[in-house]
């Protein structure tokens, strides 16, 4: 019974303040967040070929799941030169002209920071930093690949990508995961962060889970954390690189983000 707890807890990505400690709820990891990106235009084919590139790197590893250390330092290095050489508007001009409006599907997530020691050749050229962190808000190192993990409980999302659905008309962000009894939906309504301008500041506010024979409503654990923590702000995302295809994202968590408009632009 404990573990189903604590399972409907991680699955509504509830991030759990200190002050909720003393209500003996569990430390819960927030589902997953996804970043942003850069514009695309028709006949750039060297920002063609490295879309390719990195699509090809992130094909075949589960999502992230099964890539190798090696594996992921060539992705970080792919993503960094698109970042680096592609950078993304900033979120507002992305915002107006409604690039990011819509379903995207998460590809491949993997620390945004990596340690290429005891990898002879391998060089990490990421040049991606947390800058201007929110005071409100938790930073910290991700230490996951592929699949999320909290409380000793890991959610295998390999099988299929989630979705990330931005709500320009609503301001409103939508995280959703099948999984093979249920089906999870969180969000919440974003604003710009004053401290960095590729970065969205979101409110998670709803989740619901359904098992098939039973809908939960659980938004209400988002109010409960918000209470404690004095704010109902609980993650950031910003978008690094942005195109027609592919989006390119970091969080708070420390966490990097592939997604792509294609559902099937990565082979699992």
């Amino acid at each position: 019974m404990r573990s189903n707890l604590i399972l409907v807890l991680f699955l509504c990505g509830l991030q759990t303040a200190e002050a909720l400690q003393n209500l003996q709820l569990p430390k819960v990891f927030q589902m997953f967040q996804p970043k942003e990106a850069g514009v695309i235009k028709t006949g750039n084919s060297g920002r063609q070929d490295l879309e390719k590139e990195l699509i090809n790197s992130i094909s075949n590893t589960e999502y992230g799941k099964s890539a190798t250390l090696s594996n992921q330092i060539d992705v970080l290095n792919q993503v960094s030169t698109l970042e680096s050489e592609f950078p993304a508007p900033p979120l507002q001009d992305i915002l107006e002209d409604g690039s990011i409006d819509g379903t995207w599907y998460l590809q491949y997530t993997a620390p945004s920071e990596l340690e290429a020691d005891g990898i002879e050749g391998e060089e990490i050229k990421s040049s991606w930093e947390i800058k201007d962190a929110e005071e409100n808000i938790t930073t910290k190192r991700f230490a996951a690949k592929g699949s999320v993990s909290a409380a000793g409980i890991d959610v295998d999302v390999s099988n299929k990508p989630p979705k990330q659905i931005f709500d320009l008309s609503q301001s409103m962000v939508y995280n959703e995961v099948v999984l093979p009894k249920a089906f999870v939906r969180v969000g919440g309504s974003f604003r710009l962060s004053e401290n960095n301008k590729n970065r969205a500041i979101v409110s998670f506010n709803l989740c619901t889970i359904d098992l098939n024979f039973i809908k939960l409503d659980l938004g209400f654990l988002f109010g409960v954390a918000g209470f404690f923590r004095g704010t109902t702000e609980n993650g950031w995302l910003e978008t690094t690189y942005l195109s027609e295809n592919v989006r390119i994202g970091r969080g708070n968590k420390g966490s990097m983000f592939v997604l792509t408009r294609d559902e099937g632009a990565v082979a699992p």
